[in-house]
């Protein structure tokens, strides 16, 4: 039986926790093993998610409403038998241009009804979607499209489903040009109609898409992500959230992306109930749109990474009683480390709409285990530890602390359905509860492994568990991800997160929240790794740049005890990110090294 971990709600002091320093005293008991296993089986409600799609098609209710996704602007709602018929219909497009069974086929739409029904219909077809980001940063589109062809070589794709826009972008590529034998658009479907036709078997050890994982090397990798593993994260992340008939969801996170695909549009389809969708970009122009899309639908549900979050308290408009929020039942925060401040400064900021302070739910996943790992209790205060931040950098221990130099972490709860979590050291030893090491998840959500990479599968695949590359910390049964394995800064003996160090640098006046990259680069001299932060900067600011080295650097100090060695800035929206907005460390490090930042 699971102990029922203890609580620290947000808002109250943070003096709790010293309970975790007589764990790790000589005299005191010893831990628990770090290793939590979820109560309940993963249990999919269907085969495949084809089935899923068939089966739902007999209740013919809506399921799929959008708001300004389309041509046009207007909003449509689509229930599961229009979605069928839609994929029926590229199924056939896909027959007619030679598409057999088990070819790659790229998905490269803006979040629509065309995105979903070329997924629906390219596994129809036998085919395996891939779906890809649009050119969504300040990058030059020529670096896009190199991005683009090594995807598509990866994937040994031969096919892609775009908009006449990219076509034309394409036809400019010749590396493209040589690799895809046909670029087709949502034009194309003209003439064709949802007719019946004898469908290729698909089973549930079957491949059902290709997640391309946002990576920092440069190499791509494409998570293998089968039907089987698919439907029993839709089962997780349903039970997880408790999803009814009362349920309502509402999303602006691109389609592109796991969260919003996964965790949204496909598994309201293997467990159907209604969702809205907005698109990305109303979002970030007009953050308060999803606040407004939250009240006017009656939505019970939503979503977002943890910068969505504060951005809508800093863009979303003044507080107000216009917006009804009382409906709303669980906002998940994850994506990204998961700040107690954010959340206390979004229900906080967000009171006077009727939103209840409990919510928040930090959660955890990732692609390799197609999504969702772990959940917060819902309808509770999220739960926190404040803990020493020496004794974790030096010896990775957890120890309870309440001075003003303590870090808190926040819990993403337990294991979702059918999930066991372990930490481990190095060597693959099980730590004891308050021990830091890497997290290992064993899943019926795991993928088969990268596409054609064998080498990379391996390192991260073993005995039936992922290797996740976090570092993170069980206490009371509770999970906290505590960083990144691989983004470690070892500086004289201590293990620094770059988080703690961007967090503390975006206070001053003149950078930006999320604009911020720490990252170490060794140095022989002294044989440690120097701290180095690269911070985009307006144009407005460029006149004060020495004042913000300054006050960085003291800034960093005075809280974390570590000293900054060099400050370098680039334009706004200057600095190398995922698909999902993630910053990417590694390639500051990189342009870094190569003079370019």
């Amino acid at each position: 039986m699971q102990h029922k971990a203890r609580r620290r709600f947000i808002g109250q002091p943070a003096g709790f926790g010293l309970w975790k320093a007589q764990m790790h005293s000589e005299s005191g008991p010893a831990a628990r093993a770090a290793v939590v296993d979820s109560s309940v089986a993963a249990q999919p409600a269907h085969e495949t998610l084809l089935c899923a799609l068939d089966a739902g098609t007999h209740a013919d209710l809506p399921l799929l409403t959008l708001h300004g996704t389309e041509p046009g602007g207007e909003s449509k709602t689509l229930t599961l038998r229009a979605l069928r018929d839609g994929a029926r219909r590229y199924a056939l497009l896909l027959r007619a241009h030679g598409v057999a069974r088990g070819d790659r086929v790229l998905l490269l739409l803006p979040t629509g009804s065309a995105f979903v029904e070329a997924m629906l219909g390219s596994m129809l077809a036998g085919a395996i979607p891939v779906p890809l980001a649009g050119n969504l940063t300040f990058g030059s589109l020529e670096r896009y499209l190199e991005n683009l062809s090594a995807v598509a070589r990866s994937a040994e794709a031969r096919v892609l489903i775009t908009n006449a826009r990219m076509r034309d972008a394409v036809a400019g590529s010749e590396t493209l040009r040589v690799s895809l034998h046909h670029v087709l658009t949502p034009d194309a479907l003209d003439g064709i109609g949802p007719a019946q036709g004898v469908w290729p078997s698909v089973s549930a050890s079957d491949t059902a898409f290709i997640q391309y994982t946002s990576g920092t090397t440069g190499k791509p990798k494409g998570a293998v992500i089968s039907h089987r593993a698919l439907l029993s994260n839709a089962f997780a992340i349903s039970h997880g959230l408790g999803i009814d008939s009362s349920s309502v969801g509402v999303s602006w996170l691109p389609l592109f992306h796991d969260m919003g695909l996964i965790g949204v549009v496909l598994t309201a389809l293997a467990h159907p109930y209604p969702i809205h969708l907005m698109p990305p970009e109303r979002f970030v122009m007009q953050p308060r749109g999803w606040l407004e899309l939250l009240a006017k639908t009656g939505g019970t549900l939503s979503a977002a990474p943890n910068f969505a979050y504060d951005l809508c308290v800093k863009r979303g408009g003044a507080r107000g009683t216009e917006l009804d929020l009382s409906r709303v039942r669980c906002m998940l925060d994850g994506a990204e480390p998961v700040h107690d401040t954010t959340l206390r400064r979004f229900t906080a900021h967000h009171a006077s709409t009727g939103l209840r302070s409990d919510v928040m739910l930090p959660v955890y996943g990732l692609a390799e285990a197609t999504l969702a790992v772990a959940f917060a209790e819902r309808s509770q205060p999220a739960t926190t530890l404040s803990v020493d931040r020496d004794a974790l950098e030096s010896s990775g221990r957890v120890l309870g602390s309440a001075t003003a130099q303590s870090r808190v972490l926040v819990s993403v709860g337990r294991p979702v359905a059918g999930t066991r979590l372990r930490i481990c050291d190095d060597a693959g030893r099980t730590l004891g509860e308050g021990e830091v090491g890497e997290l290992r998840v064993r899943s019926a959500s795991l993928m088969d492994g990268y596409f054609h990479d064998q080498e990379a599968s391996i390192a991260v695949l073993s005995d039936g568990e992922l290797r996740t590359g976090d570092l993170a910390v069980v206490c009371d049964g509770q999970l906290y991800i505590t960083g990144r394995k691989k983004d470690l800064i070892i500086k004289s003996g201590r293990n620094i997160h770059p988080y703690d160090v961007e967090r503390v640098a975006e206070c001053v006046a003149g950078l930006r929240s999320g604009g911020i990259a720490a990252f170490a680069r060794p140095n022989p001299n002294t044989g440690t790794d120097d701290l180095v932060l690269a911070a985009e900067i307006g144009d407005d600011a460029r006149a004060g740049c020495e004042r913000i080295v300054q006050q960085v650097r003291g800034e960093v100090l005075a809280v974390l005890g570590v000293k900054v060695d060099a400050v370098h800035f680039c334009r706004v929206g200057g600095l190398p990110r995922t698909t999902s907005g993630k910053l990417r460390r590694n390639a500051c490090n990189a342009l870094f090294a190569a003079g370019e930042v």
